[in-house]
């Protein structure tokens, strides 16, 4: 883990191009990572973290350590799908777009300069998210930090997918009134991602193979070597388990949600009538196989005496929602199943968090986020030994049940594991297994804690 010399703090700068969740402004990934990350890098002994990150809307942050730059318009995107939206970074003038850099490269220098003089020692660690402008904001603070004296500061950048689609787009020239071939040569020209120049970015942050086989694709020059993959970790400010959470008062904020269309009338959940909760979160795809659990919930729902309330979290077309529920209420005449349509991460947590299993019986899931989420609240889980979750679900946390194609036989199985779990009592017996593991693999201190890690060995700093 990393430490600092002396009593001075590691000091790590961020560069946000997107707003954070906050007073009501919703956040896209990059701008909840970065903030996820700032949180992280401040909770690691020795290592303080200063960000900055644009919003129109916010007012000032009160966390010291964080700026926002105020801006007179909408955030700028790099294409025209986003949650805040929608002043596209092609939509600038050419002086508009250095009049945007210029402001924000001031706004660095003050905040960095302000910074140092509190903590009496220089920055070590500039990270610059996305393949943008960023990095080159961040490297003309740093040029200009040198020419007064100050030592360099290290740059990396976190690499996210729109801006490499930005990239794409031009590239593919199918688009081009949209665009324009622009950005990528004032990037490429910059020589930003060149490693012949002395003050490009030295190491770059990804989140999936993908993103690291289209940034070589694009910046060919870079080396794979300075490439750190690094799978996003688990918000456990969101995810982990939650005081004061019963079935009663959890479930008494839902009613069941229904497919547009259905002649069926939503239902207020009465929780106090259930002792156990099994909770499924997924979108509605033939590979979650939502079906299983329905099949399964019809045989605990008659065989254990307590009472079991089945949620299904979710949504997806709306022929399976259809298909769904019709085989939960016509066909298998399910009476304690609920769907709730799709929730926020917060409402996911009280869930978890009441729940006596979590039921994931997926086929080849990649990874496994929503098991991972589901442990952090002490919940443990239930899958199909296939994909993501045979490297990390064994019998401490859970249990993976046989692999199979046949929907009904997988759902004998997990009822066989349902009733297991509940009848065993494993949410008391593998609740700390549960968050002892993903505090030790899977949490955003760990994920931020081994980029540091990797970044001062890989850069000596």
């Amino acid at each position: 883990m990393a430490s600092s010399s002396g009593n001075k703090p590691f000091l790590v700068y961020q560069l946000g191009t997107n707003n954070w969740q906050r007073e009501g402004e919703f956040a896209p990934g990059s701008g909840i990572l970065h903030e996820m990350h700032h949180n992280a890098y401040n909770l690691i002994e020795g290592v303080k973290c200063y960000s900055i990150y644009p919003s129109e809307k916010q007012t000032p942050h009160p966390d010291p350590q964080v700026k926002v730059l105020k801006l007179n318009h909408p955030i700028p995107i790099c294409e025209s799908a986003s949650p805040v939206s929608t002043y596209r970074w092609h939509s600038f003038s050419d002086d508009e777009f250095e009049t945007y850099k210029k402001n924000l490269e001031d706004a660095v220098y003050k905040q960095m300069d302000e910074a140092e003089k509190k903590e009496g020692t220089h920055f070590k660690l500039a990270v610059a998210h996305h393949t943008f402008l960023n990095p080159l904001v961040m490297r003309n603070v740093i040029q200009r930090r040198i020419k007064e004296g100050k030592p360099p500061t290290a740059l990396a950048c976190f690499a996210h997918g729109t801006a490499l689609r930005m990239y794409l787009h031009e590239i593919d020239e199918k688009l081009p009134e949209e665009f324009p071939m622009r950005f990528l040569p004032m990037v490429k020209e910059s020589k930003i991602f060149d490693p012949s120049d002395k003050t490009a970015v030295e190491i770059c942050y990804v989140i999936s193979q993908q993103q690291v086989d289209t940034f070589l694709g694009i910046f060919s020059s870079f080396s794979p070597d300075r490439i750190v993959l690094s799978p996003n970790g688990v918000n456990q400010q969101i995810f982990h388990r939650l005081e004061g959470c019963t079935i009663a008062n959890v479930l008494k904020e839902f009613k069941s949600v229904h497919y547009e269309g259905s002649p069926r009338t939503s239902v207020q959940i009465d929780g106090s009538k259930y002792d156990h909760v099994v909770v499924l979160v997924c979108r509605f795809a033939d590979s979650k196989r939502i079906p299983s659990l329905l099949y399964a919930a019809s045989t605990y729902e008659k065989d254990i005496s307590s009472k079991v309330a089945t949620l299904i979290v979710g949504t997806g077309p709306l022929a399976i929602q259809k298909q769904l529920q019709d085989l939960a209420y016509d066909e298998l005449k399910l009476e304690h199943t609920y769907f709730l349509g799709p929730q926020p991460q917060p409402v996911l947590a009280k869930l978890y968090t009441v729940a006596s299993i979590g039921a994931f019986p997926f086929h080849n899931e990649a990874f496994g986020m929503v098991f991972v989420e589901c442990m952090a609240c002490g919940t443990p889980v239930i899958g199909a030994n296939s994909g993501g979750p045979i490297d990390f679900v064994d019998e401490t946390v859970g249990i993976l049940v046989p692999e199979t194609d046949d929907i009904k036989a997988l759902g004998k199985s997990v009822n066989d594991a349902v009733q297991k779990a509940i009848k065993e009592n494993w949410k008391v017996t593998h609740s700390k297994a549960c968050i002892n593991l993903v505090e030790s693999l899977y949490s955003i201190k760990k994920q931020v804690g081994d980029l540091l890690d990797e970044t001062r060995k890989q850069l000596k700093i």
